[in-house]
């Protein structure tokens, strides 16, 4: 419903010019208070049936002419716009970023409100409106408590914003200068204009010219942000259409960090493959945050928080959403380089732990039990760097709570052993992530897609990689269902033919969320049996072929 609102004093001009045919003179209070009435109630009628209702405005400052542009244009929309045409028009905006950044590996997916700032930019804006218009109306929020955060609630809250064409981008330019993004959040985006393989894309709910105008005060320009507001953006940014957005970089190979305050950042937090959590002041918290937490934690999913705010309490107990700082140490592992598809262990160490495994006179339980140790020693020395740690709390022994550390995301983790020469080794791992799901199979159609709900990482694990044929297949069967999920592939030899041509290198290479970590890597290509198969030797059936 569009309702032409011609001002009062028009409309009482006209009254006072019209000698055609008797008219009641009506004063310009009883005009307005008529107006104000009929617009009420009209409103409230469309918002409870969830239609949609706007103004058109006609007065000296927008003539009859402007008013009839806004009408078409307004018309024009109507027709042709849906959630599969908004979809559509993310997508296009959404490639045009990528197409212009084929550097990028990862991408930070950051939400704006109560994200990059403790402020509410979209409750500011009305209250510039209802200063300059002399109301104490809050629109946005009476909108949401009537019709939830669905597509149609904000095609709504465009339309309300449509009401103040005249002065939005004046409004706009007011609230941008009064915000003041959190330090550790500027840091990171200057970071990143910094990372060629690192990019940065603001998704926002609310208005997109406000966010542009303070990235802009921010020297941040470089940030695309994505968000509607009015008519001529095309589109409105919703949380299912966030979680979409993460659906469509994940297509393209790219790794997704995703950062949000509230319930409409879930979709996007719970299908990244790293999700964090901002935590500001309670007062100004989402209040249905932590039950969407809770019902997501039992669901799988695991969410990381950084406190922001000064004296900020944690949304949850820390064992629940584990803690992370953006310290140096952190930036440093966001913005570090791809790391090198192979990682062979050069250290003492692993030259103590490969001549075990290479004892002939070593096999069954002991040679088992070697083989747990490698898992082990691996995760503990390589795995740690490459996915990172979280902070806990645990018991100290004198009694009180203290900091503890686990892997990042450990409980969203899958460990995979490739039966059977990959299951010691996988219980080695497994006692260095002791929170992560354990999942034997042979092949990837062994795993059930339930399974994988909620994982971030998946951790293959075989004892030796002769031709990387058994992981060329398992992986090339999980990406199709999972294009972007990370797999890091655990094993104590690899052989170098293995990395250097076929199959499993050309995959190496082109997959920027693969990679391989081995205790040795070997020229010799000789595939064992019998005797010199280290499956048998572990499972003490060197009489079987």
């Amino acid at each position: 419903m569009i309702y032409l609102n011609v001002a009062p004093e028009v409309v009482a001009q006209r009254i006072e010019d019209d000698r055609s045919r008797t008219r009641i003179v009506t004063s310009v209070p009883e005009l307005t208070e008529w107006q104000a009435q009929e617009r009420n109630g009209l409103r409230a009628e469309c918002w409870k049936h969830h239609g949609v209702f706007t103004t058109i405005n006609e007065n000296l400052e927008t003539p009859a002419s402007r008013a009839l542009e806004r009408l078409k244009c307004m018309l024009k929309d109507f027709q042709r716009h849906n959630e599969d045409v908004n979809d559509k028009t993310v997508f296009e905006v959404l490639e045009r970023e990528v197409e212009n950044h084929s550097s990028w590996e990862k991408v930070l997916l950051i939400d704006a409100d109560k994200t990059l700032s403790p402020c509410d930019t979209g409750k500011m804006f009305w209250q510039a409106s209802n200063l300059r218009m002399k109301s104490t109306n809050d629109p946005l929020k009476t909108l949401f408590t009537d019709q939830d955060y669905s597509y149609c609630s904000f095609r709504q809250a465009t339309l309300l914003h449509e009401e103040e064409a005249d002065a939005f981008d004046n409004v706009c330019e007011s609230v941008a200068a009064q915000v003041n993004m959190y330090q550790e959040m500027k840091e990171l985006l200057v970071r990143e204009a910094q990372t060629p393989h690192v990019g940065a894309v603001v998704v926002t709910c609310g208005l997109r010219s406000i966010w542009e105008k303070v990235l802009k005060r921010y020297s941040l320009s470089h940030v695309r942000v994505i968000g509607g507001g009015r008519i001529e953006d095309g589109y409105v940014v919703t949380g299912e259409v966030k979680g979409k957005i993460v659906d469509d970089l994940h297509t393209k190979g790219l790794r997704i960090l995703a950062y949000g305050d509230s319930t409409l950042d879930m979709k996007m937090l719970k299908k990244a493959d790293e999700a964090y959590v901002v935590v500001g002041d309670e007062s100004s918290r989402s209040t249905s945050m932590d039950s969407a937490l809770q019902e997501a934690a039992a669901q799988g999913f695991e969410f990381a928080q950084i406190i922001l705010s000064d004296g900020a309490k944690p949304r949850l107990d820390r064992n629940k959403l584990p803690e992370v700082t953006l310290d140096a140490s952190e930036m440093d592992r966001i913005f570090k380089p791809r790391e090198q598809s192979l990682t062979v262990a050069r250290t003492s160490t692993a030259k103590l732990l490969a001549t075990v495994t290479r004892d002939a006179a070593l096999r069954g339980h002991k040679l088992r039990k070697a083989h747990e140790d490698i898992g082990h020693y691996l995760a503990m020395e390589y795995l740690s760097d490459v996915i990172g740690v979280e902070e806990v709390d645990i018991m100290h022994v004198q009694g009180q709570r203290t900091d503890g550390y686990r892997f990042r995301h450990e409980t969203s983790t899958m460990i995979i052993p490739l039966m059977r020469g990959g299951e010691p080794m996988a219980f080695g791992v497994s006692r260095a992530l002791q929170t992560a799901s354990f999942v034997h199979a042979k092949a990837y159609a062994d795993i059930k897609q339930d399974l994988f709900i909620g994982k971030r990482t998946i951790i293959l694990v075989d004892s030796v990689i002769n031709k990387g044929t058994s992981v060329f297949e398992f992986v090339h069967e999980l990406r199709k269902e999972h294009p972007a999920l990370r797999v890091i592939v655990v094993t104590g030899v690899v052989q170098a033919n293995a990395v250097k041509e076929g199959d499993l290198a050309g995959m190496l290479i082109k997959d920027n969320n693969l990679s391989i970590i081995a205790l040795r890597e070997s020229e010799n290509s000789y595939t064992g049996k019998k005797g010199t198969d280290t499956g048998h030797r572990m499972f003490n059936t060197t009489n079987l072929d």
